[in-house]
């Protein structure tokens, strides 16, 4: 094929400039990963992972049993524990969960449910007993 100089001239150049384009990109890459490589750190090079200063795990609502307890919502992470709270009675269930998950004392909880104080305790008591018992079962 003949090609006039003009489109030879113009094919040089244009070569010429895909080549400074890319020796350009060659060495913006480089500078990247440059920087990267001293603030990152490959998982092969990790030591064990108690050395790490900062550890963080995923969780997700899979990962949990939910119970409904008035306006509370607890996550239980632990699936025997969980499903011996299911074979409490409700009230047993919810006593227990308040108490221990958000910490709250007999008081509080009985003015939530508008009883006395001592029969929370009983239910806590009787719920506890239950609890244990299912467990051992379960092991």
């Amino acid at each position: 094929m003949n090609t006039s100089s003009f489109e030879h001239i113009v094919r040089i150049q244009f070569n010429a400039l895909m080549i400074t384009v890319i020796k350009c990109t060659v060495k913006s890459r480089s500078r990247q990963f440059a920087r990267r490589s001293k603030r990152e750190v490959l998982f092969y090079e990790l030591s064990d992972t108690k050395n790490l200063e900062c550890v963080t795990e995923d969780k997700y609502s899979c990962d949990y049993i939910s119970f409904e307890v008035l306006n509370f919502t607890i996550q239980i992470s632990n699936e025997k524990l969980a499903v011996a709270l299911y074979k409490l009675s409700s009230k047993e269930r919810d006593v227990i969960l308040l108490r221990y998950f958000q910490s709250m004392s007999d008081q509080e909880i009985a003015e939530l449910y508008h009883v006395s104080r001592s029969a929370i305790y009983r239910r806590r008591s009787n719920g506890l007993k239950k609890l244990k018992t299912l467990l051992k079962e379960r092991n």
